[in-house]
């Protein structure tokens, strides 16, 4: 009998000694994409590391300046994003009392600051000339683009700005200016290829004598990917209509060339996240050329980040971080009454990364422009991929 109780005692001391089973925690699995593009951080970053930098007297604030700018863009935020790039713009010129103007701090500088590269300059006047678009002013959209072309001729040879003048033009109610940036962006393709296919398609729709169409309205998406990682298809998906059209990885690129020595000095410079964002850049730039085959090259040189540091003695061999690595961009009728758009994201395997919602209405997520002389009322969807921009 004693030895029993002693057995049935056995258990019960254990569980006074150890306790109840402790309950298994399963760990929170990861998302598995994203399902917003957020840029607000990296505006407010920026709107710091100028500051910043223009007091600790680090002269590639400019290039702050431009990061402050294109992150604005990509949040919509067009009149901060104008401001930024113009006062950049003044600034590389010399022109300092015409950059004050938009921020007064920088009339008390009268100093040389680090001078942008061909590349840069030209991307300045591109996106201002977007801003303007995406804010219903075609005119003066118009002057920045002619601006980018005036810096360098080869800019008659990027699609994206045969693209984008054609569009001006229409606007503009001039259809053989118009027809003539498409037939040279017929002849940056080959027969077959996405880009010949859609100057085909604008060609044709130049042609048209077709007056407004009310029930139709325009929508302009363009990808720009930050790094390699970002680099892989979109689909443009409607509600009503499921997915309408799909964008390749590559369309275009305006290469903002860093030399592999530069690359090493300045990743040795950087520290912390500053130093992940420029590995990230410069490791993923050795996928490239097997990724697509005869851009891995150009685009290597592209991939670093180098917005950062205060290394006065380097300034002309610094480039702009943010500067795309590519463009991808498409031109599609959608129904007038479309209140929705969403990009779907995928990696140069297939797989999805995640998507993003925007909204077509007045204070949403993407620009407008009036028909003018054109036949449509058209949207702008500008989305800016990189890792640090996905929220879960």
């Amino acid at each position: 009998m004693h030895r029993f109780r002693f057995w049935l005692l056995v258990p019960v001391c254990g569980l006074l000694v150890c306790g109840p089973p402790q309950a298994t925690v399963k760990p929170e699995a990861p998302a598995r994409y994203f399902t917003n593009l957020v840029y607000a951080p990296a505006v407010e970053r920026y709107r710091k590391t100028v500051e910043e930098k223009f007091k600790a007297q680090d002269l590639s604030y400019i290039l702050s300046l431009l990061s402050y700018g294109i992150t604005s863009f990509y949040n919509l935020d067009l009149e901060q994003a104008r401001k930024a790039f113009f006062a950049a713009y003044k600034v590389d010129a010399g022109d300092r009392p015409e950059a004050a103007k938009v921020y007064d701090w920088l009339v008390v500088d009268s100093r040389t600051v680090y001078k942008l590269r061909k590349r840069e300059r030209e991307l300045v006047h591109f996106y201002l000339g977007l801003c303007y678009l995406m804010q219903d002013n075609p005119e003066e959209a118009l002057v920045e683009f002619k601006k980018l072309r005036q810096y360098d001729q080869d800019a008659s040879k990027l699609p994206v700005v045969n693209f984008y003048l054609g569009l001006i033009y229409e606007k503009l109610g001039k259809p053989d200016d118009a027809r003539i940036e498409y037939q040279g962006l017929a002849q940056m393709a080959d027969t077959g290829t996405v880009i010949f296919n859609l100057a085909q398609e604008l060609l044709a729709g130049v042609a048209d004598p077709a007056g407004p169409d009310s029930g139709k309205a325009e929508l302009i998406v363009q990808i720009d990917h930050q790094t390699a990682g970002s680099i892989g298809r979109t689909e443009v998906w409607l509600e009503s209509l499921g997915v309408i059209a799909t964008l390749p990885e590559l369309m275009d690129s305006f290469p903002v060339r860093l030399s592999g020595a530069e690359a090493t000095r300045k990743a040795a410079q950087e520290a912390g996240a500053k130093a992940a964002r420029l590995a990230l850049r410069v490791l993923g730039g050795l996928l490239l050329e097997k990724a697509l085959p005869g851009y891995g090259e150009e685009l290597a040189e592209d991939i670093a980040d180098i917005t950062l540091g205060k290394e006065e003695e380097n300034r002309d061999t610094r480039a702009w971080g943010y500067a795309p690595l590519n463009f991808s961009f498409a031109r599609l009728k959608i129904p007038a009454n479309t209140c929705r758009v969403r990009l779907r994201f995928y990696d140069r395997s297939g797989t999805l990364t995640g998507y993003c919602d925007y909204p077509l209405a007045t204070g949403g997520r993407a620009g407008f422009c009036d028909r003018h002389e054109g036949r449509y009322r058209t949207w702008f969807i500008i989305a800016g991929l990189a890792e640090e921009f996905y929220g879960y």
